[in-house]
């Protein structure tokens, strides 16, 4: 397993400041209309790539769609389930799932965040290889943002539809779930691999939790020691709970 750190060139589709549209005479001011609210053309005016957003969650939004009233395209005309339209489903569900993690491999990981995970095959060996274009290159804040949210909560949505499948016994589509969970947790695991300040941040989070943890347990052994019941003393016997 291999890790480079790659500078690559990607090109820039920079945003007009709308500033110097009311230096020109010729180009009036347009009044807002939406009382100080905030519009997709404002929103997505912050992103250096605001198309590839678009399709950073275009893909998981239809597969999620599909899914979510497939029940109702699979009904046949009495209102039972037909095999054909579940089958139909399933694999428009797959292909949608398919490329949107072909898209989040290639495209949108390379353009919003600078980071590129493949493989190489050689013979028999397979070469996992991790590419990030370094801190030369700057990357914006919201397509950073955009891109970590939307890549962490996509298994989060997908892991919940699966204990929805079981706890209402709908196994027949927990297919699509399980194609879903693998694909996303794949981009989650390579790109988490590629960003050392993912990395940095998930390794903060857990010694933040540690310490917590830690102070509790000092906090907890203080107490007792102050009241006089301590944790070590055993005033009668103890029942276990198991969970």
């Amino acid at each position: 397993m291999a890790t480079h750190d790659l500078h690559f060139t990607v090109s820039q589709n920079g945003v007009e400041d709308p500033s110097s549209l009311h230096d020109s005479p010729t180009m009036p001011e347009i009044p807002s209309t939406n009382n100080g609210g905030t519009t997709w053309g404002q929103t997505l005016s912050k992103s250096s790539h605001p198309m590839v957003c678009i399709f950073h969650m275009l893909f998981k939004g239809l597969a999620l769609f599909f899914y979510i009233f497939g029940g109702i395209f699979a009904r046949d005309g009495k209102g039972h389930t037909s095999g054909a339209n579940f089958i139909t489903v399933t694999v428009v569900c797959i292909l949608l799932l398919a490329a949107d993690f072909w898209v989040v491999k290639n495209i949108t990981g390379r353009l919003l965040v600078g980071l590129r995970w493949w493989n190489k095959v050689e013979g028999d060996t397979t070469t996992w290889i991790f590419e990030s274009a370094g801190d030369n290159r700057p990357i914006n804040k919201f397509d950073s943002s955009v891109f970590w949210t939307v890549l962490y909560a996509t298994p989060l949505v997908w892991s919940s539809l699966l204990v929805i499948g079981i706890l209402k016994f709908n196994l027949g589509w927990l297919i699509i779930v399980v194609m879903a969970l693998a694909l996303s947790f794949a981009n989650v695991y390579g790109y988490y691999k590629c960003s050392n300040d993912q990395k940095a941040k998930f390794q903060q989070m857990m010694a933040q939790g540690a310490q917590a943890g830690a102070m509790t347990m000092i906090k907890s052994n203080m107490l007792g020691w102050l009241t006089g019941t301590s944790s070590t003393q055993s005033t009668g016997p103890t029942q276990s709970t198991y969970v």
